[in-house]
């Protein structure tokens, strides 16, 4: 079934309509939003909008000039309260700093100082192994010169 080409270019342009124009939809979204938007709530956003503009208005011409005139006459006070404040914190953190020195090198006095302990503990149970292959040596020593007169006896009697 062949169309004629006035009835095909015009299903065309429906379906390019209906799949590409979305201008009719966006249109209806607008006038829907401006309607909820002025409509239902009665410029509540436009009215807080103005009492935020005049309350920056009246903060700018009245407390503004004030506070700008006493931030002018503290500053220069300031400035060296900040300078005393960090001294004061420096010489904390130095402090500081010395104690966890000290806390290490005293951690490290006592761990040599046991290290130490067992070193000497150590040489005391070397010596006293030593002492006593010393006696067991000299105990067997004479026990070989006693035989050693035995036997020269022996002979010299004879």
């Amino acid at each position: 079934m062949v169309h004629g080409s006035a009835g095909w270019s015009m299903d065309l342009s429906e379906v390019y309509s209906r799949l590409f124009d979305h201008r009719p939809v966006v249109q209806a979204e607008i006038r829907y939003f401006v309607k909820e938007f002025e409509e239902k709530r009665g410029f509540r956003e436009e009215r807080g909008l103005e009492n935020v503009d005049s309350t920056i208005k009246e903060f700018i011409t009245q407390s503004f000039p004030d506070v700008c005139e006493d931030l002018g006459s503290s500053i220069p006070t300031v400035l060296p309260r900040l300078e005393a404040a960090i001294q004061i914190t420096n010489r904390i953190q130095q402090k500081e700093q010395e104690a966890d020195q000290s806390d290490r090198l005293q951690a490290s006095r006592e761990r040599r100082k046991a290290e130490w302990e067992a070193f000497v503990k150590e040489q005391h149970r070397k010596a006293a192994e030593v002492e006593a292959d010393h006696t067991k040596a000299a105990e067997w020593l004479k026990q070989q010169y006693a035989a050693m007169e035995k036997d020269l006896a022996k002979f010299t009697t004879i």
